[in-house]
């Protein structure tokens, strides 16, 4: 890194291992080139973050913080870490963008840490903002999605409406990385992968998604041909052979995705690939366009199924077009066109009888698996969500549940569960509840293990299908104690814990 580098854009530890790239850094330098000196940092390769980072800061005599900060280990790196600098350099301006600051504003302001919160995709307008704090340039009231605290007040500027186009935003920086080889990580996919973004935000408002309350039903996307481009430029570059879209909703439009496999297929580029989709959305997509998909080396589809009762799709305010009917329909389609769907499904809101309600989703779970074998379950406990005006928020709140109100706070651990939807702090869920779904979790990725877990030899894959397959055959989830011990031992990775 060279030295007198003024904006340091650092990334915060997100994972222990299959390291991705830093796309809201690489999204945020793209607009820095050839405007300002500045280094990105990814604090996944730190071993002490706060001695190392406070290091680049000193040596580089640094005057400007970007942080990314997304719930759960970064956030748990972040406060410690602000803390810290915030008293080592009282100068320094610091800046928090990502899903956390943007849901959680006022409590990061308040805190006294961090100078300044940018909600949403704010590419343009971080610079904006580099422009004010280093010349003092333009007035920091009327950059979009910006937040901050005046004459102890917290003021937060409106955001872009609408979106902003991407087809003009510059490419990303990747030399910027360094050794790009720590992010091609071998995955269920490939060989090489690659993680890329290509639209922000979603047209839906389901009332427990953290992205709604930053882009309200609002979605831009990128090109198909400029999407392709890219792909060509990291194949021919980097050498990559799969590529994990980490779009909120990839699949929003039939023609941008019909047009992406087709120009995937006329350049002959060679890459598997995954992404993010509604099921009532997919559902919609003809035969032609899904063999082309196929064809094209589309292999999983992360799909958020949600639910299968239709009394708590409409709680869960899915919106659309989905219905139970969909998920089934959607697994045996796919199964058709040899697509594996990723099916997610968000257990333990609030309910009359949770008992019966979680029952009632072990069921269905149960029947999407008969239909289609090969499709992967994603278990996750439902966490509120701060989004005012939401029934479901509503009724967490007048049930009892209440987020810290103070940053700090947040560094407790049962905090750190409901980020991570494990354990959250609901009332209305008894640590019963909380076993009953991890138990019944237990049992199925036994007998069904995820083929997102290329380690797992087939011996030990054999050893988990027949440790489970009595207890599922049976419907017996209570206490599997042996099955735990063994995924212990062969060290099973669940895919929305640690990713492929």
């Amino acid at each position: 890194m060279s030295t007198n580098v003024d904006i340091i854009i650092y990334f915060p530890r997100s994972a222990n291992s299959k390291h991705r790239v830093p796309m809201s850094l690489l999204a945020l330098g793209s607009m820095l080139e050839n405007r300002y000196d500045y280094a990105i940092v990814d604090g996944n390769f730190f071993h002490d973050p706060i001695a190392q980072l406070s290091e680049v800061i000193e040596c580089n005599g640094s005057s400007i913080l970007g942080m990314s900060v997304m719930p759960g280990p970064q956030l748990q790196e972040s406060i410690p870490l602000v803390r810290h600098l915030r008293d080592r350099f009282p100068k320094l301006q610091i800046i928090w963008g990502g899903y956390f600051p943007s849901n959680h504003t006022n409590v990061v302001l308040q805190s006294g840490r961090v100078d300044y919160v940018m909600r949403g995709p704010v590419e343009r307008e971080f610079v904006e903002l580099i422009d004010f704090l280093n010349c003092g340039k333009g007035s920091r009231s009327q950059i979009k999605g910006l937040s901050y605290s005046e004459n102890d007040r917290i003021i937060h500027n409106p955001q872009r409406v609408p979106l902003a186009p991407m087809d003009d935003l510059p490419p990303w920086p990747y030399e910027r990385l360094g050794d790009m080889r720590r992010y091609l990580g071998n995955t269920y996919l490939g060989r090489r992968t690659m993680a890329m973004h290509t639209s922000y935000g979603c047209p839906f408002t389901c009332s427990f998604c953290a992205v709604v309350p930053i882009y309200e039903g609002a979605w831009v996307g990128r090109s198909a041909p400029l999407i392709a481009d890219e792909v060509q430029r990291l194949v021919k570059k980097y050498n990559i052979d799969a590529i994990e879209f980490g779009d909120n909703n990839f699949f929003t439009s039939m023609k941008r995705t019909a047009q992406f496999a087709e120009e995937l297929l006329r350049r002959k580029l060679r890459v598997t690939w995954w992404g993010e989709a509604r099921p009532d959305t997919l559902e919609k997509y003809p035969d032609d366009v899904l063999a082309n998909m196929r064809r094209s080396g589309c292999k999983m589809i992360f799909l958020g199924a949600e639910s299968g009762s239709a009394l708590r799709l409409k709680q869960l305010n899915k919106g659309g077009t989905q219905t139970p009917e969909t998920i089934l329909r959607l697994a045996k389609k796919l199964r058709r066109h040899d697509i594996v769907p990723e099916f997610s499904f968000v257990l333990g809101a609030p309910a009359e009888d949770v008992d019966q309600a979680l029952d009632e989703e072990v069921a269905f779970i149960r029947r999407v698996k008969r239909i289609n074998p090969q499709s992967e379950i994603i278990i996750y406990v439902y966490a509120p969500v701060p989004m005012l005006g939401s029934s479901l928020f509503n009724e967490a709140q007048k049930s009892g549940f209440a987020f810290p109100t103070h940053l700090e706070d947040w560094l407790l651990p049962q905090w750190s569960n409901l980020d991570l939807r494990r354990n959250p702090l609901t009332p209305w869920l008894k640590p019963r509840h909380i076993d009953k779904i991890h138990n019944f979790e237990a049992v199925l990725n036994a007998r069904y293990p995820t083929n997102s877990d290329i380690r797992l030899s087939a011996r030990q894959r054999h050893l988990l299908q027949a440790s489970g397959a009595l207890r599922y055959a049976a419907h017996f989830y209570h206490a599997p104690y042996e099955i735990k011990i063994l995924q212990r031992l062969v060290r099973y990775r669940q895919p929305e814990i640690e990713g492929f």
